[in-house]
């Protein structure tokens, strides 16, 4: 044993234990204990787990990003502003509602994408509004 290592400490963890994260802040002495993330998720009534904001961003933002590939630009600022709006709409979705728009918005991604790309094999005339 490598005596400047400090002693194992015995084991105390077992699987129903919670790890905790103590703060001292210098304005204040007093200890705050915090339990780690995935814990305190469960715990706290106001807390949204950090998975259930990141699919719905990423949806939009691949919903953004193929509208803005259309080529006909009448096309393109309709889904851009159908985009905004059902997001909008659903913006206040829980559980299984949630789940049941994210898999119905990953289906009309799909639809977008393929869209884009008839309209990347045909393409149309340039707009007047696209010219200036």
């Amino acid at each position: 044993m490598d005596p400047t290592l400090p002693p194992a400490l015995p084991p105390t963890h077992n699987s129903k234990t919670i790890p905790r994260f103590v703060e001292l802040h210098p304005a204040n002495p007093t200890p705050r204990v915090f339990q780690n993330h995935t814990a305190a998720a469960g715990n706290h009534p106001n807390h949204t787990p950090i998975m259930s904001t990141i699919a719905p961003l990423t949806l939009f933002r691949s919903f953004l990003r193929e509208a803005k590939k259309v080529d006909n630009y009448n096309f393109r600022e309709y889904a851009i502003r159908r985009v905004k709006i059902g997001f909008q709409i659903n913006r206040s979705l829980t559980g299984i509602d949630r789940d049941v728009a994210l898999k119905e918005g990953q289906e009309n991604l799909d639809i977008l994408k393929r869209q884009v790309v008839l309209g990347q094999l045909y393409p149309s005339a340039t707009s007047v509004m696209e010219a200036a």
